[in-house]
């Protein structure tokens, strides 16, 4: 299986003066709110059971749409129509490696577009989550999810602010840009996507893909810009949600 890699970095220090030297404080940008349910999870000590996990995202503004995250995952779990990146008029869908910094995993998500604000009220009304996917989201679900995972009675947690500029120009890269806010967190986030290329096999890519992020790297570094260290933007989102979610529940 070849396919694209998104790579992504975490910013650091001034987020207000990240923002200015991106150039994106007076940018056009896409503004929405974010929320996520997850389904239960094992031990965080079970190797097997966080391979293969799953992440349920809900976003609404000008445009909402439904996403189906598995991350990480295996090629061995995405059988059928599951193994190839397709789109069609209810759903589309894309396998993709997901780096930041030393982290390389495989990720597949399904995304299903829904009407302006529609999930913005599902989600402020506590309704179960599981009853918003599409019926393809459903079966990807069922297909593609280790035995055990279950999704259902999901209530969705945030929301989370989040502000997107795209094509933002960084040296001689073309990144988008994404600012995420909630609680105490503030993350920003710049990712670029390498993409394969007829004839070029996955090893060719791989190394095409790790210059592409040395070269990023030290492109926003020259630029003055602090690189975080730690998971990705999502991972520290959802870690927090879900710590919120548990004091709340005490």
């Amino acid at each position: 299986m070849i396919t694209p890699i998104e790579i992504k970095v975490n910013l650091d220090g001034d987020l207000v003066d990240v923002q200015t030297r991106l150039g994106c404080t007076n940018a056009a940008a896409i503004s929405r709110d974010v929320w996520f349910a997850e389904p239960p999870r094992p031990d965080v000590g079970d190797a097997s059971g966080r391979a293969g996990r799953i992440a349920i995202r809900l976003r609404s503004g000008e445009h909402d749409d439904l996403t189906v995250t598995l991350r990480p995952c295996e090629p061995s779990q995405l059988m059928g129509r599951w193994s190839t990146s397709f789109t069609d008029e209810a759903v589309r869908y894309r396998i993709e490696g997901d780096w930041c910094g030393e982290e390389r995993v495989l990720s597949a998500s399904l995304v299903s577009k829904r009407p302006p604000g529609s999930l913005r009220v599902a989600a402020l009304r506590g309704e179960d989550v599981t009853e918003a996917l599409d019926s393809a989201q459903r079966q990807f679900v069922v297909s593609c999810t280790p035995p055990g995972v279950a999704v259902e009675h999901l209530r969705a947690m945030g929301p989370v602010a989040s502000t997107r500029w795209t094509k933002v120009h960084l040296g001689g890269l073309e990144v988008d840009a994404e600012r995420w806010t909630v609680g105490g967190l503030d993350l920003f986030e710049l990712a670029l996507t390498v993409t394969p290329v007829p004839g070029e096999a996955p090893a060719q890519l791989r190394a095409r893909a790790l210059e592409v992020q040395r070269r990023f790297h030290a492109t926003v570094r020259g630029h003055g810009l602090s690189i975080a260290t730690g998971p990705a933007k999502t991972e520290q989102v959802l870690g927090a949600l879900t710590a919120a979610g548990s004091v709340r529940s005490e």
